[in-house]
Parts: C-alpha cells; sequence; structure tokens
C-alpha cells in the first residue's frame, strides 16, 4: 500500500460548486483521524478538525468564514463537494496497480508559514500521517509515501517573494522527510489567484525548487491553463476551481506522480 498526503490551502481542501460522482474508489482508502480508521475512497473527503482536536463542522454556504478559520486546524471538503483526492487516487491506482491510504490535512486561506514546524497545522499534518501510517502497517504493508501539495494562493495575496517561498518550502519538505519519511515532495503548481506579478513569484518559487531540488517533483504545471476555461473554475467563488477542474488536476497529477512510481 502506498500512502498519499494531501497538504495545501482551499484548492486542496476543496471549494468548488458541485458533488460529481460519490462512487468508492477502487482499491484507495482515506484515514480518518477522529475515528481513527480507514474507510473506502469516495468524494467528499476530509475531516474537520478543531484546534482542540475534536469534531468541527463543515464549512457551508451560511458559514461564518472567519469564526471557521479561527475553531480549525483542518477541513474537509467545503459545502460537502468534490475534492480532487479521488480522481488523482484512482489514476495513480489503476497506473500503478498498488492500493492507496489517503490522508487528506488541509485548509483554505492558510499561507506556507501555517504548516512548518512549530505551528498547530504542521503537527496536525504530522499527527494525522504517523496515525495514517500504524493502521496502514496493521493491516499491509507500506511501499512508498508521497506529500502532493496545492497551495501558494494566500503567500501571492501577501505579497511573499519567489526566495521567501522557497526558503520556506524546503523547509517544509526537510521537515517532512524527517518526520514522517516521505520519499518525495510532489507540486500541483499553482494557478494564477491575485492576476498580477505576485502570482508569477510563487509560480517561479515552485518551478525553480522542482528544477534545482531532486526532493520535488512537479505533478502538473497545468493550472494557469485552466484559469483561462470557465468550465474548469468556479463561478461562485473567484480564484478556485470547479469540479471538473479539480478532477482534471487531480487525473493529471496522479498521472505524473504514478509514472514516476513505476
Amino acid at each position: 500500500m502506498d500512502i498519499i498526503i494531501f497538504g495545501g490551502q482551499s484548492n486542496m481542501q476543496g471549494q468548488c460548486e458541485a458533488l460529481t460522482s460519490t462512487e468508492i474508489v477502487p482499491n484507495c482508502y482515506e484515514y480518518k483521524y477522529l475515528a481513527n480508521k480507514m474507510i473506502p475512497l469516495k468524494n467528499p473527503v476530509g475531516e474537520d478538525i478543531t484546534y482542540d482536536k475534536t469534531p468541527g463542522y463543515r464549512f457551508d454556504v451560511d458559514t461564518n468564514g472567519p469564526e471557521w478559520l479561527n475553531l480549525h486546524v483542518t477541513g474537509s471538503s467545503g459545502y460537502g463537494h468534490t475534492n480532487l483526492v479521488p480522481e488523482f487516487c484512482r489514476v495513480y491506482t489503476e497506473i500503478t496497480g498498488n492500493p492507496v491510504l489517503a490522508v487528506h490535512a488541509t485548509k483554505g486561506s492558510t499561507v506556507i508559514a501555517d504548516w512548518l514546524p512549530g505551528t498547530a497545522g504542521y503537527r496536525m499534518l504530522v499527527e494525522k500521517s504517523l496515525a495514517a501510517m500504524a493502521n496502514a502497517k496493521a493491516k499491509d504493508e507500506v511501499s512508498s509515501i508521497y506529500f502532493v501539495w496545492l497551495q501558494g494562493e494566500s503567500d501571492a495575496i501577501y505579497g511573499n517573494s519567489k526566495t521567501y517561498y522557497k526558503e520556506k518550502i524546503s523547509i517544509l519538505s526537510d521537515a517532512l522527510k524527517k518526520d514522517i519519511g516521505i520519499n518525495k515532495f510532489g507540486i500541483i503548481r499553482v494557478g494564477r489567484f491575485t492576476n498580477d506579478d505576485r502570482d508569477l513569484e510563487i509560480i517561479a518559487a515552485q518551478d525553480e525548487i522542482c528544477r534545482e531540488n531532486d526532493d520535488f517533483l512537479m505533478l502538473t504545471d497545468i493550472a494557469t491553463e485552466l484559469n483561462q476555461q470557465s468550465e474548469y473554475m468556479n463561478p461562485f467563488v473567484r480564484g478556485h476551481f470547479s469540479a471538473a477542474g479539480l478532477e482534471k488536476l487531480g487525473a493529471e497529477a496522479g498521472k505524473t506522480l504514478a509514472n514516476y512510481s513505476k
């Protein structure tokens, strides 16, 4: 069994306009931290976990955003809609033949600093991942452990530089290698959110780190292409992908990681 950990902000948490398929993905599972168990993988995914590690509530159409963010350390797919994780894992396991345990630990509106060692986000990410690994090892042999990252929109909003972002993502990767034992840090390159030069700093940082550091793998750079196609964008929330967009990102990224894994 391969373990794939999914981290990032709202596009990885899932904030699209619809729920597509709720069919179970064959040979794929999702780890639920609060219940400490593996369940068959399907949409929607994730968990709403508070900072004190108790059950929270889903981000919905009538949710007070700041209140939700102040309470939760991780979140499930917004509105109970589609996420990229099932499609990613479906393509991955079809190519590799390996069963997958998905670990979803994400939260919208976060900057990369919110996920670095010493933060509540990092502690939950590591704790949930290690618990998932223990569950998997009790049932099967664990082959590879991958981390998949879709984040950077908030760093663009704050105007964080390419140099800053590269430094922070390297810190995150090194910590995850040490604390979880990830085999590769995969990046789904961020799309355009601010639609000005601030986006370009984060995009360049992610491109360069994948070229310069063998710990990283660029899984797909199509987000900026999808930004230009209305059918792939959420018509109600600017800068976020539609269900079709998330599934497209998931399929492309899952294919790349699967071919690397083989």
